[in-house]
């Protein structure tokens, strides 16, 4: 039936117009055909019509509009200003009507509604409109034809439900118009303009490693017994081999010799370049350096050859050439160098992991090095000799049996010199060095689990040392009043060892490597004595670091050494009757798995665990994490300092704190500028300040504090920073932190003060040591 319908629960999008804003849409746009509403406006078309009475005549000129001509336009406008016209009149007569309405029911009289006027009204459309009609029911009688109203009592009851249908209408539309105001305030589409002006965000991608199972031994009651040396590592290995360095490619800028220009061979060339790449360090001026590479140079070079000595040869082409290329490397624009890196990074991605156990491991250095001048640590013997290059004919891969054996990729024509299958060592190849024929190993990374292992095990033995040292100590001093030379000198090297953690030294071949010492292999020449009982030692240690200590020790000691340095030459040996293999067997008598290597271990921790006990824990939170951090360095300093962690002092130190002190003098500029403009806000002062500058000052009292506190906090930091940078230019703390200091003293103390163990742990000592990171706060070295 016509008085049943009901309106359509459609709200229609407003399109905004030229000044911002929406037209909202008439009720006749509401009532409008589904399928109306859904056809597709042409692009030219202008605004819908606001024309309430007449959708039809809308649609007709909708219609028109498309065809944009300017006739039909003009007519449009006509009458548009007549239909404004109608509606104003409509509008006049409704209002009329509605006063007798209100007026009739007043008056108590029941005025019937023509049924044309209730079916308008059910489907908003207005009178003289056509509804939409079913073709299933029999149309309606027709006012103007005579039809008879409704029964009275009927037609007021219809009357009062329409009335409370048209107030909840009413109220629908408000609140959709205030919806639809503060859509036009912020337009969604607008936000998604700017969204995608952005650019879309990153998307976090997840790797192979998000998904590998992680190794954690150390929650297994036995996870670390598979690092004791001999026993079974592993049931399944397997892994990709060795990744060979490219071939060199020759340049074919030429040698000038005595102003003459000579093209290399490309062996020749190669060792020539890489010359080059030494100039400007202090290898260039070494004269065991200059001598070995001329004796390789010109053993590449032809038999008949006119370069004759060294002096002539000016390398200045050959090095422009590299200064050329570094340059063109150093301007290649941020996406080529990220390509080449991703292209690098794929090709070690390849070697990069075994499958260990099932469980994916990293590996260390995997990739041989190229051809190159060997330089070595401290005053090697060989440096500025030729470092071949490694061929897979000297390596050997240790595999498990079942494991594919994997090919040799980048070298057609060569092949393995052998695949083994050992599953009680840790390394996964060996080859020969390209100088020394050494054997060298490639085995797992520091993060590895693998690694860890022996780590634990390591720290644990040195642990347990604290509880054994009493009787050690109790021995060799026993042992420094024995009428046997091999006992005191025993007891001696072992008061050395445990005292000043030293190394204990071996018998070294000074031809091929470095003359450096430890205890063992202590020469006269490195001891001095002063009375009553003070011993002076200066020589070259580890990595040809030089030690120099002064030590007040006991008097047994001290007549010992005296005794041992009578009737000898500089050059013989301090303990000429003691050897490491001999102190070795002396400590088993206390640890069955102890040697000289874990009193540094324990020294190191045992050191580091005393200085941290020194800190009062319960006043922890009277500090800030800047003073614990000075706290725990100034810990590692001294067990630096005890095991000799030394380095030499930077070239650009002196520059870098020259810097640090400008930026310091600039912020206590900046907080006496700032202290004058307090003082003179307080006062009311308009005196200007001296040393203002271009600072801008703050216009008020509060905020100029503010400012102060942050000037401090600054400069506090700064001085900080200076005072770390300058005590520690030739102390090396990361070696003691990675080789010596039990982690979990560190993770357990971190603890117990609230410091984050990223300010003392950087993050290659966190991944080598994952298994600390579970100890409690209660864990001490003891």
């Amino acid at each position: 039936m016509a008085e049943e319908a009901k309106p359509m629960d459609v709200e229609p999008t407003a399109p905004p117009e030229a000044n911002g804003t929406a037209t909202s849409p008439s009720p006749a746009a509401a009532a409008a055909p589904v399928e109306a509403a859904a056809a597709p406006a042409p692009a030219a078309a202008p605004a819908p019509p606001t024309n309430a009475a007449a959708p039809a005549e809308a649609a007709v000129n909708g219609d028109k509009a498309e065809k944009k001509d300017k006739k039909d336009k003009k007519e449009k406008d006509k009458k548009e200003k007549g239909d404004k016209k109608d509606k104003k009149e409509k509008k006049e007569d409704k209002e009329k009507k509605d006063k007798k309405e209100k007026k009739e029911k007043k008056e108590g009289k029941d005025t019937p509604v023509p049924p044309a006027t209730q079916a308008a009204a059910a489907t908003n459309i207005p009178e003289g409109a056509s509804p939409p009609t079913d073709p299933t029911e029999p149309a309606s009688p027709s006012p103007a034809a005579g039809a008879s109203p409704a029964n009275g009592e009927g037609h007021k009851e219809k009357k009062e439900k329409k009335d409370k249908k048209d107030k909840k209408d009413k109220k629908d539309k408000k609140d959709k118009g205030l919806k639809r105001k503060g859509s036009i305030q912020r337009p969604p589409l607008k936000k998604a303009k700017s969204a995608v002006e952005k650019g879309p965000s990153k998307a976090l991608l997840r790797t192979e490693e998000d998904y590998e199972p992680v190794n954690r031994w150390w929650d297994r009651e036995d996870g670390a017994l598979a690092g004791k040396k001999g026993e079974k590592k592993w049931d399944s290995l397997e892994h990709h081999g060795l990744m060979f360095a490219p071939d060199y490619e020759p340049h074919g800028v030429p040698l000038v010799y005595k102003g003459k220009k000579i093209k290399l061979d490309p062996e020749a060339e190669e060792i020539a370049t890489n010359w080059c790449g030494v100039k400007g360090s202090d290898y260039e001026t070494k004269d065991i350096f200059v001598n070995n590479f001329w004796k390789v140079f010109s053993n590449a070079l032809p038999e008949n050859t006119e370069i004759k000595d060294f002096e002539g040869c000016d390398f200045s082409l050959i090095a422009g050439h590299r200064e050329k290329e570094r340059q063109m490397r150093l301007n290649r624009s941020k996406e080529e160098k990220e390509a080449i890196s991703k292209e690098n990074n794929a090709k070690k991605a390849w070697y990069a992991n075994a499958l260990l156990n099932n469980i994916q491991e990293k590996l260390g250095a995997v990739a041989m090095e190229p051809p190159q001048l060997f330089r070595g640590r401290g005053e090697h013997p060989k440096q500025g000799l030729w470092k071949k290059r490694t061929f897979p004919e000297s390596c050997v891969l240790n595999l498990a049996a079942d494991a594919p054996v994997p090919k040799v990729l980048g070298m057609p024509g060569h092949a393995w010199r052998d695949i083994v299958h050992e599953n009680t060592v840790q390394w996964i190849a060996s080859f020969d060095d390209g100088l020394t024929g050494e054997t060298k190993y490639v085995g797992f990374a520091a993060t590895s689990g693998i690694k860890g292992q022996p780590d634990l095990l390591k720290y644990e033995r040195a642990r347990r040392l604290v509880k054994a040292v009493g009787k050690i100590r109790d021995s060799y001093e026993k042992l420094q009043q024995s009428k046997e030379l091999v006992d005191r000198q025993k007891a001696t090297a072992t008061y050395f060892i445990d005292i000043l953690a030293l190394r204990v030294g071996g018998e070294k071949d000074t031809e091929e490597e470095a003359d450096t010492v430890g205890c063992c292999s202590l020469r006269v020449e490195h001891i001095t004595l002063e009375p009553p009982k003070t011993i002076h030692f200066d020589f070259l240690g580890k990595d040809s670091i030089r030690y120099q200590n002064a030590v007040e020790v006991t008097d047994l000691v001290y007549q010992n050494v005296m005794s041992f340095m009578q009737n000898k030459k500089p050059s013989d040996d301090l303990f000429d009757k003691v050897s490491p293999s001999l102190l070795n067997e002396y400590f088993k008598e206390f640890m069955d798995d102890l040697t000289a290597k874990v009193f540094r271990t324990y020294n190191a921790s045992f050191t580091l665990q005393q200085e941290l006990n020194k800190f009062d824990v319960s006043k922890k939170n009277h500090y800030t994490q800047d003073q614990l951090v000075k706290f725990y360095n100034d810990a590692n300093r001294r067990v630096a300092i005890l095991c000799n962690h030394q380095k030499a002092e930077s070239k650009s130190h002196a520059a870098a704190m020259e810097k640090m002190k400008a930026a310091r003098e600039t912020i206590e500029k900046n907080l006496r500028v700032m202290r004058k403009h307090s003082s003179n806000l307080e006062s009311g002062s308009q005196k200007p300040i001296k040393d203002a500058g271009d600072m801008k000052l703050p216009k008020d009292l509060n905020t100029t504090r503010k400012k102060i506190a942050e000037l401090k906090i600054r400069l506090e930091k700064h001085q900080h920073a200076m005072d770390v940078k300058e005590e520690n230019k030739t102390v090396s703390l990361g070696t003691s932190k990675t080789n010596y200091m039990d982690p979990r003293i560190t993770v357990a103390w971190c603890k117990q003060v609230d410091l984050a163990i990223e300010r003392v742990f950087p993050r290659t000592i966190r991944t080598k040591f994952p298994w600390a990171m579970h100890f409690k706060s209660t864990f001490r070295f003891d």
